[in-house]
C-alpha cells in the first residue's frame, strides 16, 4: 500500500479563510517611463487660473494651430504683464467652472464651455481690438511635422543639382528616406522624378524629415480670439460676431436693380406693353 503524507493543516484565521484567490487575467503594464504630474501640481494650477482671473479684468480663448514652444514664448514676452497658460482642457474648464454654480466669476462658464481642441488662455488688460490685430499679423512659419497637412505639392526633379547643397555623407540616409538616390564622384544623385509630397495629403515621418533638409517650411503658427470675457459678466463670442459680419457682407454684395427696370421685367408691365 502506498504511503500518503497527510497535508498540512490550513491556518485557522479569518484573513485566510476569506482571502480571495489571485486573478489570472493578464495585467497590462506600462513601459513609459514619463511619471505622472502630481495632483499637487495641478492644484497649484487650479489656484493659479483663478487667481488671473481676479487680478486681470479680461480673458481671452485663444484657439492654436501649429504649436511651437518658441512661439508661444515670444506671445508671452509681447503680453507681459499678462499670462498666457496652455494646459489640459479638463484642468482649464475645472479652473473657471463649467456650469454657473461652479464658476470662480460671473459668466466664465462660457468660456469653459467652449474649449475644446488645441487652445489656451490668456488673462490680460489689453482691449480686444490690440490682441486680435497682433495674433492676425503674427503667423510665423516652421517645419512641419508628422501628420500635418501638406500645404503644397513638392516634387524634386531628377540630377545632381536637385540635391547639390546637401553633403554626401548624407545620402545613405536620403535613401533609408524612400528617396532613389546615388553617390557618384562624391556628389549626390537623383536617380528620377521624386514625390515628397501633395497638397492636402497627410505628412509621412520620412517626408517630414525630408522637407526639413531640403529647409521647405509649410507649417503656420496661429493663434486666433474664440471668445473673451471681460470682469462684470460680460461676453462675446468672436465666430457669432464673424458671421454676423458675413451676413452683412452678403447683403451688400446683393445686386440692386433699379425700380423701373424691375417694373418692366414683370409679367403685368409684359403684358401692357
Amino acid at each position: 500500500l502506498e504511503h500518503f503524507a497527510p497535508s498540512p493543516p490550513r491556518p485557522d484565521s479569518a484573513a485566510s479563510r476569506f482571502a480571495m484567490p489571485k486573478s489570472k487575467r493578464s495585467v497590462k503594464i506600462s513601459l513609459t517611463k514619463t511619471k505622472k504630474r502630481p495632483r499637487e501640481k495641478k492644484d497649484a494650477l487650479i489656484e493659479e487660473i483663478r487667481a488671473c482671473c481676479e487680478k486681470f479684468s479680461r480673458v481671452y480663448l485663444l484657439s492654436l494651430d501649429n504649436e511651437r514652444n518658441a512661439f508661444l514664448q515670444v506671445v508671452r514676452q509681447k503680453f507681459r504683464p499678462g499670462r498666457l497658460i496652455c494646459s489640459k482642457n479638463k484642468v482649464m474648464q475645472l479652473a473657471l467652472g463649467t456650469t454657473p454654480e461652479t464658476e470662480c466669476q460671473d459668466g466664465l462658464h462660457k468660456i469653459a464651455e467652449r474649449i475644446t481642441g488645441p487652445c489656451g488662455l490668456l488673462f490680460s488688460d489689453k482691449p480686444p481690438a490690440e490682441v486680435q490685430g497682433y495674433l492676425a499679423e503674427y503667423r510665423p512659419v516652421d517645419f512641419a511635422r508628422s501628420g500635418a497637412k501638406a500645404t503644397e505639392t513638392v516634387v524634386l526633379p531628377k540630377g545632381e543639382d536637385t540635391l547639390s547643397k546637401l553633403p554626401h555623407s548624407i545620402e545613405a540616409h536620403l535613401r533609408q528616406l524612400g528617396m532613389p538616390t546615388q553617390l557618384i564622384n562624391g556628389k549626390i544623385h537623383l536617380l528620377g522624378d521624386h514625390t515628397v509630397c501633395k497638397a492636402g495629403s497627410d505628412l509621412s515621418s520620412d517626408a517630414a524629415q525630408v522637407l526639413k533638409l531640403l529647409d521647405i517650411k509649410q507649417a503656420q503658427f496661429t493663434m486666433a480670439v474664440e471668445a473673451h470675457w471681460h470682469k462684470g459678466g460680460k461676453f462675446t463670442d468672436c465666430n457669432d460676431l464673424e458671421d454676423e459680419r458675413r451676413m452683412i457682407r452678403g447683403r451688400r454684395e446683393v445686386p440692386r436693380w433699379p425700380h423701373s427696370r424691375r417694373q418692366s421685367s414683370s409679367p403685368l408691365a409684359v403684358a401692357a406693353a
